[in-house]
């Protein structure tokens, strides 16, 4: 799907001088819009405010965070406070905590509270919070050997202690050392419908899903991609019955698919040696007697036990869009889950919104210094 031929209206961004002396590889706005982290090259971690004047970004803290490139940057979710993650080509993850009581030119403005080291010692490409869930702070992250860990901070009043509580082979053997690597991941941020998680690697882009004992399972494949998947990103539900992530590729493509709930799955496996293991599914909202009572979809004799009980969700590629002409490189959605942005190597910015037809248009085009 294309939007050449279609209205196009042009913008320009309102750049500034970051301070950093070497390439910027992320950046991130906190809950509110009214601060701004950035990484970069040069191994550090800044912090801007928007003015409340001129609404211009002022450098507010500044300091090294890692050892080597900075990959990525988060915030952590508000009802938390001021936390910070990062993950580098040092084979870290940092969480870093504002402390108000110092002076923000102080290097103990921000405090490092924990660092994630994995056993593979490699590289860590991405880093994502999902929703709080009650009580717990959670994180997940993906190094360059395809290989996801969550870790689960239980007292968020005490970041200093983190335990891992799931890790997830996502490829079935790591990269070679020579070949081009991409990994990405975004933890679905709605609370409702359980904890979810999508993940690229490589060329393949997999929905993740917890079950009841809170351990992930590969769920849905998000299917269409030619090339590495640079980066993904799940919108915010806002009262739709339907999710939306988007991925950002290297064939040049912009994607956006459309997850809908649609039924369950019963695994029904026996308790006496010998039987095979019976399948039956029911719509969601059916009675439990419709499920297993005397529709001849589920044979539910002594024998058998009901082990457990699985969502299944419809996967539909609704955009598909190649108007970068190059690598897309980043994908992300405004706050309510209703624009989407994306950025590639022609160095312009792409604005997407739905038109009253339901089909993603292009909405604007933002042209930044390099493509001018």
């Amino acid at each position: 799907m294309s939007t050449h031929g279609a209205p196009k209206s042009a913008g320009f961004a309102s750049h500034f001088a970051t301070g950093h002396e070497d390439l910027v590889h992320d950046v991130a706005y906190d809950f509110y819009g009214k601060r701004m982290a950035t990484v970069s090259s040069d191994q550090t971690l800044k912090i801007f405010n928007k003015s409340s004047n001129d609404g211009d970004w002022v450098l507010f803290s500044s300091f090294r965070a890692h050892d080597a490139t900075i990959t990525k940057v988060i915030w952590a979710p508000p009802e938390h406070g001021q936390i910070i993650a990062t993950c580098s080509m040092d084979r870290t993850v940092k969480i870093f905590e504002e402390q108000e009581m110092e002076p923000p030119s102080s290097p103990f403005r921000w405090k490092r509270q924990y660092q994630m080291t994995p056993e593979s010692r490699s590289a860590i490409h991405s880093i994502s919070f999902p929703p709080t869930p009650s009580g717990g702070l959670k994180l997940a992250f993906i190094s360059g050997d395809g290989v996801v860990q969550i870790y689960e901070c239980r007292e968020p009043q005490d970041l200093t202690h983190w335990i891992s509580v799931d890790v997830l082979q996502i490829l079935p053997s790591p990269p070679s050392r020579e070949s081009e690597v991409s990994f990405c991941l975004d933890f679905c941020p709605s609370r409702p419908g359980g904890e979810m998680l999508v993940v690229g690697a490589m060329n393949t882009a997999t929905i993740w899903r917890a079950d009841k004992n809170g351990k992930f399972r590969a769920a849905e494949m998000l299917t269409g991609h030619h090339g590495l998947v640079r980066d993904v990103a799940w919108a915010t539900s806002m009262g739709r019955s339907h999710h939306l992530i988007a991925t950002a590729c290297k064939d040049g493509h912009v994607r956006i698919y459309k997850l809908r709930h649609s039924k369950m799955e019963f695994v029904i496996k026996p308790l006496a040696r010998g039987h095979g293991p019976v399948e039956g599914r029911r719509r969601l909202g059916a009675g439990l007697s419709e499920g297993l009572g005397g529709s001849g979809e589920v044979d539910s004799s002594p024998a058998e036990k009901m082990e457990e009980e699985e969502e299944r969700w419809e996967v539909q590629k609704i955009a598909d869009f190649d108007d970068h002409g190059c690598d897309v490189w980043k994908v992300a959605w405004n706050a309510t889950g209703t624009v989407l942005s994306s950025v590639g190597d022609d160095g312009k910015i792409r604005l997407w919104q739905t038109a009253m037809t339901g089909e993603y248009k292009l909405m604007s085009i933002v042209n930044t210094p390099k493509s001018r």
